[in-house]
């Protein structure tokens, strides 16, 4: 596991959120029952469920990385230490590496999502959750993410789902154009407001209205 930020790096963060913060992110939802024109990575992948072999490979450059990073790795790792079903792995196939990570989670997971206070959405037994995605550095710019994303959201039907969901900030394009190739839409709205430096926090979620500009974002 990576190094924990030290007690000054935590109180420094704190300090940076304010006595209020407000965010903000997309949720886009992808119907099942409808068929898309799968999307293709620039090398061939297979997605399978993860196992602790393939940290390595997914994780081991987390000493030379940077902070940004080490954090994003650092989110990922507790998620597998909360052991909450089913990461994910695409795996190159010309070389049998894992090079992608996503977690597909169900309804039957909502308590243990909800005490992670990880600010998601309680499911209904026909929605699945696709998150926490993580590609390492090596394998960036291959297009990996929309293929793995459609691969995996496809598993969701094996858990009853009709609808997988996923969460994208509003100014990360490229994410929310690699959703959009993997057949998710601009759905709805979480928004989080922090209080006291962060001490404090409370998550709203909200549907779109139909006409709401935002749904056709990603159409153009």
């Amino acid at each position: 596991m990576p190094d924990r930020p030290g007690i000054g790096a935590r109180i420094a963060r704190r300090m940076e959120k304010g006595p209020y913060q407000l965010f903000w992110r997309f949720g886009l939802r992808r119907t099942l029952a409808q068929t898309i024109d799968p999307p293709k990575a620039k090398i061939p992948l297979s997605v399978r469920p993860y196992t602790p072999s393939d940290e390595a490979a997914l994780f081991d450059h987390r000493t030379t990385t940077d902070a940004d990073d080490a954090r994003e790795i650092r989110y990922r790792l507790d998620h597998i230490a909360a052991d909450i079903p089913t990461p994910y792995v695409a795996v190159d196939e010309t070389t049998g590496t894992p090079c992608y990570i996503q977690w597909l989670m169900g309804a039957d997971q909502n308590a243990r999502i909800q005490a992670k206070l990880w600010g998601f959405p309680r499911l209904s037994r026909t929605e699945a959750l696709l998150e926490n995605a993580y590609i390492p550095p090596a394998y960036r710019g291959q297009r990996i993410m929309p293929e793995a994303m459609y691969l995996i959201a496809e598993k969701a039907r094996d858990i009853g789902a009709t609808h997988a969901l996923t969460f994208v900030t509003g100014d990360n394009m490229p994410s929310l154009k690699g959703c959009k190739r993997a057949g998710f839409d601009i759905y709805m709205v979480h928004e989080r407001r922090d209080y006291a430096f962060g001490l404090f926090g409370r998550h709203s979620f909200f549907v779109l209205p139909q006409g709401d500009p935002r749904l056709a974002l990603l159409d153009a």
